[in-house]
């Protein structure tokens, strides 16, 4: 029998593969996260239809996203606790992930005002609207639908 490695620590994080491992609470975070910004975009794009706003837009919600986690990683040091991925709690530990893993959050986030705007463009409905939040709920929510699915 082989020793088991110990299960990886937010702060040691170094896979995409990684953020497959937490718990559904975060899954939900990061969901609603992306479905409120979606829907405060879909209000901007009917109040504001220029394009030159979309950079701004997404700059903002991208800083107002990172700066509470700079602010409270500004309290972590040698003695902080880094739990176990899998372990993550949703208010505790959200600035203690690797650092990687804010780029890749920002990345997505961005790619979905992106996706939703250019929709909005498209055609502004609420209809359309519920079609956008239908499939963002559905790809963002996916680690956590197919856990069940996956092997051991």
């Amino acid at each position: 029998m082989g020793l088991k490695r110990a299960e990886k620590r937010l702060n040691e994080m170094d896979n995409l593969r990684d953020m497959g491992r937490f718990p559904v609470p975060i899954y939900l975070g990061a969901t609603g996260n992306i479905l409120q910004t979606i829907v405060l975009t879909y209000f901007l794009h009917g109040r504001v239809r220029s394009r030159a706003a979309l950079p701004l837009w997404a700059g903002a919600i991208i800083a107002a996203n990172v700066a509470p986690v700079m602010v409270l990683r500004r309290g972590l040091d040698e003695h902080s606790n880094y739990p176990p991925i899998a372990e993550t709690d949703f208010f505790a530990d959200q600035h203690k992930f690797a650092g990687w893993v804010y780029a890749v959050a920002s990345a997505n986030m961005l790619a979905w005002i992106v996706f939703a705007w250019a929709i909005f463009d498209l055609r502004r409905s609420p209809r359309v609207l519920g079609g956008v939040l239908a499939v963002a709920l559905l790809a963002t929510f996916l680690p956590a639908w197919i856990r069940p699915f996956a092997k051991g």
